[in-house]
């Protein structure tokens, strides 16, 4: 009687298959940690581009013309990044029917607030962003807030207002002759004040303006005799502390 004989059954031995866990683990110990930084990485640079759009949304855009975000509306600075979205209670929503039309009040939201309300309030991280003094703060990596790793945009406070100095001029009625400055007149700047018109005043030359809120402002000229406007106008100012130099015309 044949006997057959069985193949040899090829495999592992105890001792490869624990090398070869070994590899695999010393491995993903390498590569491990790399995977996570990178993961890091994207999260810290999507919180830098999205505290630069609420920033922007806070002061406007300067390759914007026109563009003064939620300061050139209210006049100040935003206590809060929430305050991007919904307005405090008791805020002066926006209108129009000022000096020269000239808008102010909240009129927000100003930024994308995608599917929910609190989309861009939080970083990429999931947690709240915090804004003072006109920066976006998020608590970066570790989560705590005022440590080495904290994302703030931008690395400095923005300065949100500027100077604007204004010079009068009365032309003659005979002749193409002028006066700078004269006597007897008063140069009135308007502005938003925490979202509602105010102004300020100067009668006496140089006009001049300081701690203006960047944003669009109406003008005018009061000769004080009579209290009549003799000319009026609409202008933009700038922060950063720039200064406005504003010239107005008008014949008597």
């Amino acid at each position: 009687m044949k006997t057959r004989s069985c193949p040899s059954v090829v495999g592992f031995t105890l001792i490869e298959v624990v090398i070869i866990i070994s590899v695999l683990a010393i491995l993903a110990a390498a590569i491990m940690p790399a995977m996570l930084q990178q993961v890091v990485d994207t999260k810290i640079e999507a919180t830098r581009a999205e505290a630069k759009v609420l920033h922007e949304a806070m002061v406007g855009r300067p390759d914007t013309p026109g563009s003064f975000g939620f300061v050139g509306d209210m006049g100040r600075l935003p206590t809060s990044v929430e305050e991007l979205v919904r307005p405090e209670r008791r805020t002066q929503p926006f209108t129009s029917a000022t000096f020269r039309g000239v808008g102010m009040g909240w009129k927000g939201p100003y930024v994308n607030v995608g599917d929910t309300k609190d989309d861009q309030l939080t970083d990429a991280f999931g947690r709240p962003y915090r804004a003072a003094y006109g920066q976006v703060r998020s608590a970066g990596p570790d989560g705590v807030f005022d440590t080495d790793d904290d994302i703030v945009y931008p690395p400095k406070p923005p300065i949100i207002t500027g100077r604007v100095i204004v010079t009068v001029k009365r032309m003659s009625a005979e002749d193409q002759s002028f006066t700078v400055d004269p006597p007897g007149y008063e140069v009135r700047l308007y502005y938003s004040r925490n979202g509602q018109q105010d102004y300020v005043a100067d009668s006496m030359a140089p006009f001049v303006f300081e701690d203006v809120p960047q944003g669009i402002h109406a003008i005018e000229v009061n000769r004080l005799k009579r209290d009549q406007i003799v000319v009026s106008d609409t202008i933009q100012t700038f922060g950063g502390g720039a200064t406005k130099l504003v010239e107005l015309f008008f014949r008597l």
